[in-house]
């Protein structure tokens, strides 16, 4: 099977779990000797002035990756005037490197994964060409910048052709100039005006996002639910279950710093404990602590007198991290966001850390399936309660960690997640021109 996969990030420059699991799934299927193309963006290339950074190709884990994509969304194109001529043009770059792609490579699908920041001309040029393709769906990028029916984003274009940008007085000029150049675009198989998007088979990676676009107005005609997963080697901590030791409770926060991620929540819980149980709590908090928020946080930190019991540890690589969990008893996952799955309650499981969660968005599916103690949203107080109950019930920490170890071991690994991506990539490819019409779920 050759699989041409799409995502706006790839390792090693990457921002978080979704491109890391395009990346584990791309080198599991290269293992089973499947052919693999990824197809990325220049971001975390080396820029030049004024200029979008070079394309370049290369192997990874016996994968070729071309770097080749501009990217919209996090800053890396530089804003030139006028800045739409600039936009269009990178964009239409970029669908005219997809189409030789397609005819260089030939491939017998199309596996989208994150679309966020990319051009979304190429989504319909698969179905146009008889192409089966597959969305990996971790995230609601398609709801923030796509839409049911593509409308959010082919308002840049009809705004383009029809030259209602620029000058007032130049409009006119530019409306002709417009529809000259979208004529000449068409041509090429390049669609922009609409922007259907009618893929072959749509994976979930939880219920919740399922749910989530489908009350945002989508409709597939073949969807369903793969759990994603992480590599069981690189985390598991065989025989190490939290609880065992008779220190100090400690408690870890993983991931980006951000409001709603929640890591106040944390804080405000560990400073509303009793001052003898608060003694027997520290808070180790792994993210960018950079921004303004972060500095809130440790303002916050230091007005409840918590300088003792709540550090800082900045970033940490993510090939550290088993590490950073093994060091610790409890994940507190206090997320209010719509989040993929949540990731790092599955890492720290696996490293037989107990966690507390929120559950926020798809969290829930793990949560249900390891039975974890959850939280409402943005409850400190709540919080306050399960992190007491863990300080002075080791049992009952223990027993969390070892059911989530199982489960994690489980239902959330990376072969699993593969075997079952491999097989439904095997049944679409194999479709032919044949568009599927039932829905799947599972």
């Amino acid at each position: 099977m050759r699989v041409l996969m799409v995502s706006n990030l790839y390792p090693p420059y990457y921002r978080g779990g979704y491109e890391l699991r395009c990346a584990e799934v791309a080198s599991g299927l290269r293992r089973r000797g499947h052919e693999l193309v990824v197809l990325t963006s220049t971001f975390g290339l080396p820029s030049r002035p004024r200029r979008r950074a070079r394309r370049r190709s290369e192997r990874i884990s016996d994968v070729t990756v071309h770097r080749a994509l501009g990217e919209y969304a996090y800053g890396s194109m530089p804003v030139l005037a006028p800045w739409t001529l600039t936009r269009a043009w990178a964009e239409l770059t970029d669908a005219r490197w997809f189409l030789r792609l397609l005819d260089q490579f030939r491939p017998d699908v199309v596996n989208w994964w994150s679309m966020n920041g990319l051009s979304k001309t190429l989504l319909p040029i698969p179905a146009a060409r008889r192409i089966p393709d597959v969305h990996c769906i971790d995230d609601p990028w398609m709801v923030r910048e796509f839409g049911p029916d593509g409308a959010v984003a082919a308002a840049f274009w009809s705004s383009l052709w029809d030259g209602r940008w620029g000058p007032p007085l130049a409009r006119p000029l530019l409306r002709r100039l417009g529809a000259r150049w979208e004529s000449r675009v068409r041509r090429e198989s390049i669609p922009t005006r609409q922007l259907p998007n009618r893929p072959r088979h749509v994976c979930f990676e939880s219920r919740f996002l399922e749910d989530y676009y489908r009350e945002a107005g989508f409709r597939f005609d073949s969807t369903e639910v793969i759990h994603g997963g992480i590599p069981v080697a690189r985390f598991l901590a065989p025989g190490r279950i939290a609880g065992e030791n008779s220190g100090p409770l400690r408690v870890l926060y993983a991931g980006q710093i951000s409001r709603d991620r929640g890591l106040h929540t944390a804080v405000d819980a560990i400073g509303g404990l009793d001052s003898a149980v608060r003694s027997q709590v520290t808070l180790t908090a792994v993210g960018d602590d950079t921004d303004d928020y972060a500095a809130e946080i440790r303002n916050s930190v230091a007005e409840l007198g918590l300088g003792d019991r709540v550090h800082f540890r900045g970033m940490v690589r993510y090939e550290d991290m088993p590490a950073v969990y093994r060091e610790h008893d409890v994940l507190v996952f206090t997320s209010t966001r719509p989040e993929g799955l949540g990731f790092t309650v599955v890492e720290a499981m696996l490293s037989g850390c107990g966690v507390l969660t929120t559950g926020s968005g798809g969290a829930m599916d793990v949560a249900i399936a390891a039975g974890l103690p959850m939280f409402p949203k943005g409850d400190a107080v709540a919080l306050g309660r399960l992190l007491a109950r863990l300080v002075s019930d080791r049992p009952y920490l223990r027993e969390i960690a070892a059911r989530g170890q199982l489960v994690a071991q489980r239902e959330f690994n990376a072969d699993l997640m593969v075997d079952r991506l491999e097989s439904m990539l095997l049944r679409i490819a194999s479709s032919g021109e044949t568009r599927g019409s039932a829905r799947q779920s599972g």
